[in-house]
């Protein structure tokens, strides 16, 4: 699986997805891993398509910007992107080479470019052919791709927990607060905080990676001094003699 999620970063660089650049480098992916058939590193990539905001965000996880290709390049020797060999330490030249098609190897993205320019990171079954030189992987099975939570508002009339899933690739606050409030049928701006029990405050997105299957949470709403505050979720048993009225 590592050989697929390293050439997922490099298609990543390639065709300016940051979204999934960002992604595959929260999950430890080799930034450095290099092509097995011409070389090219994520970085590469990045400086030849001129796609700076990458370049920044590889060099700041430890992109070595010295390594060379097959060829014997290195990304200031592809890039022709002035502000780019600025950020490199070296001053624009003229590249070895035009295209990156003047290679007999052409990486599928290039040939058939991803829709939108965004490249599908989720743990899912690739097939074989989507990847020159890589051998068949076994992706991990359903039960291991979610990370199942149990959650509830404090304070509610109703103690019991409700069982939430996030994709383990997806695992930052702001999809756990969302799911929450998606679930318990509460809106963001109610929330003051989520707390792992008995006595945690998650308050980024490396809290909410370290969290473990069927880990409890509570949902703290903020206090607004209103009855409808601290009751806004409630059993259904509580509420099935009551009339709703619009």
């Amino acid at each position: 699986m590592a050989n697929i999620l390293e050439e997922k970063l490099r298609e990543a660089s390639c065709v300016g997805d940051l979204e999934a650049v960002e992604t595959l480098l929260s999950q430890n992916v080799d930034v450095n891993s290099q092509n097995p058939v011409n070389g090219w590193t994520a970085l590469h990539w990045a400086c030849k398509r001129g796609n700076e905001r990458i370049v920044n965000v590889l060099l700041r996880n430890g992109a070595d910007k010295s390594l060379r290709n097959f060829n014997n390049e290195t990304c200031t020797d592809i890039c022709t992107y002035r502000n780019i060999n600025e950020l490199l330490g070296g001053r624009s030249t003229t590249p070895k080479i035009g295209d990156p098609a003047a290679y007999k190897f052409v990486p599928n993205y290039l040939r058939n470019a991803p829709l939108n320019a965004q490249v599908d990171v989720a743990p899912v079954k690739i097939k074989q052919s989507e990847f020159f030189g890589m051998q068949r992987t076994v992706l991990p099975t359903a039960s291991n791709e979610e990370l199942v939570l149990k959650v509830r508002i404090q304070g509610s009339p109703d103690p019991d927990f409700i069982e939430i899933e996030i994709p383990k690739w997806k695992l930052t606050y702001e999809t756990l607060l969302k799911t929450c409030c998606e679930e318990l049928y509460i809106s963001e701006a109610q929330v003051e905080r989520i707390r792992k029990l008995p006595d945690t405050r998650l308050r980024k997105d490396n809290d909410v990676r370290r969290l473990t299957d069927f880990q409890a949470l509570e949902v703290v709403l903020r206090d607004v001094g209103t009855e409808k505050s601290t009751n806004c979720y409630q059993s259904i048993s509580s509420c099935k003699n009551q009339t709703i009225l619009y």
